[in-house]
Formats: structure tokens, sequence, C-alpha cells
């Protein structure tokens, strides 16, 4: 199914995605990724393919799709992955989806069997790549950062930088996602915590 136009929302970090059809059959429908470290558990496939790149709200209702993301700088990097989950899984009966066009991204050559048993080490360099490219531009555009401290076993610390220091969805949203993301990406059995020094 087409994406006819998208449109701004009062909240800068939603956008409302019009689409050439119905997108539910009557009513409406809602999803949330949970709150902090909760995940997702349900079975929608859209919710769950916009989950995993950082969206944290999903409402459709008559013919748009709205989506909110952890932060409105994550539009500039996630936008396509959007995009491309939309038009794919809110696909007529019978019709296929569309060849995507996508460069190679570093997400893709993790591999998700083996990080379980590489060294500390090989981990923590999977991870501080996977942070370069999905969630440190999101957090420079606000004026902070994000440091990889320490990776032992299944344990991830890390350290904000900058504006994001201070910043109270550091610890809610923020953290959230990127849990999301290195969970979804790299082991579903990593716990991410914040360093206090």
């Amino acid at each position: 199914m087409e994406i006819l136009h998208i449109e701004e929302t009062p909240n800068p970090a939603a956008l409302k995605f019009i689409m050439e059809g119905p997108v539910v059959a009557s009513g409406s429908l809602s999803f949330s990724s949970g709150e902090e470290d909760e995940e997702y558990t349900g079975d929608d496939p859209l919710a769950v393919a916009l989950f995993k790149v950082g969206a944290i709200e999903l409402f459709l209702c008559q013919d748009y799709v709205s989506v909110t993301m952890f932060s409105s700088n994550a539009w500039e990097h996630f936008m396509d992955d959007v995009k491309v989950a939309i038009k794919t899984i809110l696909l007529p009966p019978g019709e296929k989806p569309p060849e995507s066009e996508k460069k190679e991204s570093f997400v893709s050559t993790i591999d998700r069997e083996a990080f379980p048993s590489l060294p500390d080490s090989e981990k923590e360099l999977i991870i501080g790549s996977l942070m370069d490219e999905i969630i440190r531009p999101a957090l420079a555009n606000d004026g902070g950062g994000l440091e990889v401290i320490k990776v032992e076993g299944n344990d991830v610390v890390i350290k904000y930088q900058g504006a994001c220091g201070s910043c109270p969805s550091s610890t809610g949203g923020t953290l959230a996602a990127i849990t999301r993301a290195l969970k979804g990406y790299c082991d579903p059995n990593l716990e991410i915590s914040i360093s206090s020094s």
C-alpha cells in the first residue's frame, strides 16, 4: 500500500502517514512499546517492525498511521525504515513487497547467533559501531552524546555526555530506545545500565 503523503503533528517526534486505502477494518488500533525496559510482546507485525527502529507509539485509524519516535531527531535516521515497514506490512492481499534499494548498513552485518559467544572486547566494538550508526547521531542533534564504558558478558554500561547527561528523558525513553536497539540487533539477553560517575 502506498503512502500518499506525510503530515506533521503537534508532537515533533510524531508523524502521520496518510495511506491510499484503509489501514484498519473499523475503529482504531493503538500500540505502545512499553514503559522503560519493558519490550512490546504483541504479535502485530507493523508494531514489531517499527518498535525495532525506535518507534515508541503507533496509532492506526481510517486511512492513516501515526508513528511516534523516541526523539524528533530520530526521523532523520529512521524515516526510510519506517516507510519501508509501513508500505511492506500494509500490503493489499496477494501483492508482493517492492524491492528495497537500501544501502548496506553496519546493522545488517551483525551476527546475532554468534554475538553471545564473542569476547567482551569484540562485543564492545560491535555495540560502539551500532551506536555510531543509529543512536549517537540522534543524541548529537540534541546536544549530547553517549560513551560505552564497558561490556562484561551480558552487562553493558553506558554514560551520557553533554546535554543528554542532565536530560530527564535520558533515563526513560532514550534508555528504552537504546535497550530495544541493542537487544533487537545484538542479543535479547543484554542488560543496559547507566554509569553514575
